[in-house]
């Protein structure tokens, strides 16, 4: 290697060097800014609910749709039914003190960030009534706080890992009007709904072909494996009293 090809190399590593010192958080408020401004890069926006969000702001916790904790921690994301679209950024596996996401009812698209497996402390999910495809992040086996988990009204295919059993705190999964497929996995939520996906099934016997599940019911499982409807007036008690959208506004 010749002396000039020796230098290039080395102020190389030393321009590389100081952009990645510069460009990482001193803190964890930075690294936060960082995160969600990848969300919203990444997001479209017609209504421009996300305008304040801006990186020359040092605190998110000034931000519409976030919510931080008493610290000053960001640990809610609530942005339902304001038109967004584009796809959610990979970015979100870092906002790692966050407790709830809620982007029901919009028109966002793309595969579900696996990064989401990241949120250790995640408690909320609920990405309702988009257009999200692709599967089910087997990464959410990690979300060991998780206590409701919303993917009705996608387009999501394949199979429901069944890995989604490790959630013990699991108190509703609703992965209902989709495209699933293949055997339904033995889950530990109170309340488990799959209808309006006709190709899943247990014990080698289609058990949700069109029509057989009614509208006005709820697909459970309990720890037994015992399948069975319960009515959806149940329902309303669950979103009304952890799914107040209004807090995060």
């Amino acid at each position: 290697m010749s002396i000039r090809t020796e230098i290039s190399v080395l102020v190389c590593c030393l321009v590389f060097s100081s952009l990645s010192t510069s460009g990482s958080p001193s803190n964890g408020v930075g690294s936060e800014v960082i995160a969600l401004m990848g969300i919203k890069s990444f997001l479209v926006d017609p209504n421009g609910v996300l305008e304040n969000w801006d990186e020359a702001s040092p605190d998110p916790c000034t931000w519409s749709m976030v919510t931080c904790s008493a610290d000053g921690q960001v640990i809610g994301l609530g942005a339902p039914s304001q038109g967004l679209s584009g796809v959610v950024a990979p970015s979100i596996g870092n906002l790692t003190n966050i407790q709830t996401v809620l982007l029901q009812d919009n028109n966002i698209s793309g595969n579900i960030p696996s990064e989401i497996g990241k949120l250790s402390k995640l408690q909320n999910l609920d990405l309702s009534n988009n257009n999200f495809c692709g599967q089910i992040p087997t990464t959410f086996s990690h979300l060991k706080n998780l206590e409701f988990l919303r993917l009705t009204g996608n387009n999501l295919s394949g199979e429901i890992p069944a890995s989604l059993a490790n959630l013990t705190d699991l108190h509703l999964i609703d992965l209902s009007f989709n495209n699933l497929s293949g055997k339904i996995p033995i889950l530990p939520a109170q309340v488990f709904n799959i209808e309006g996906n006709p190709y899943l099934y247990t014990k080698g016997t289609y058990m949700v072909d069109k029509g057989s599940l009614p509208n006005s019911s709820k697909a459970k499982l309990n720890k037994s494996g015992i399948f069975y409807v319960i009515l959806i007036l149940m329902v309303p008690y669950y979103y009304s009293h952890f799914w107040d959208s209004s807090f995060f506004i």
